[in-house]
């Protein structure tokens, strides 16, 4: 059976992408590093079928996740400077997690089908 094909596999790589995400995120100062989140952001990049999935997941994040995080995690002042930081927030994720993201599955794709050809 094809790992990208089978429905449940997709569907749990779109909902735990969010749910690792918040997870990790949430955690950062015990983490102290960059390079754990970029990792599992990669592998989830070898997960997904194609990019509406990935889009799918990366929209789950901020929809769920960042209100979560905003108001029953950070609160306050916290809450706060996050909302006013969100336009310098938003451009720095598509620039350096989405765009990235989206060329990692493209040219698996990409190569995928080139090799099973």
């Amino acid at each position: 059976m094809n790992f990208y094909n089978h429905r449940l596999v997709q569907i749990l790589s779109v909902i735990l992408y969010p749910i690792s995400a918040f997870i990790i995120l949430s955690n950062g100062d015990k983490i102290v590093s960059w390079g754990i989140p970029a990792v599992i952001a990669i592998l989830f990049c070898f997960l997904w079928k194609n990019v509406q999935h990935l889009m799918i997941s990366n929209a789950l994040l901020w929809i769920l996740s960042v209100p979560i995080w905003l108001f029953l995690i950070e609160g306050g002042q916290g809450a706060e400077v996050f909302i006013a930081s969100l336009p310098f927030i938003i451009p720095l994720y598509i620039f350096i997690v989405f765009l990235p993201e989206i060329i990692i599955v493209l040219i698996r794709n990409f190569l995928l089908n080139k090799f099973r050809r």
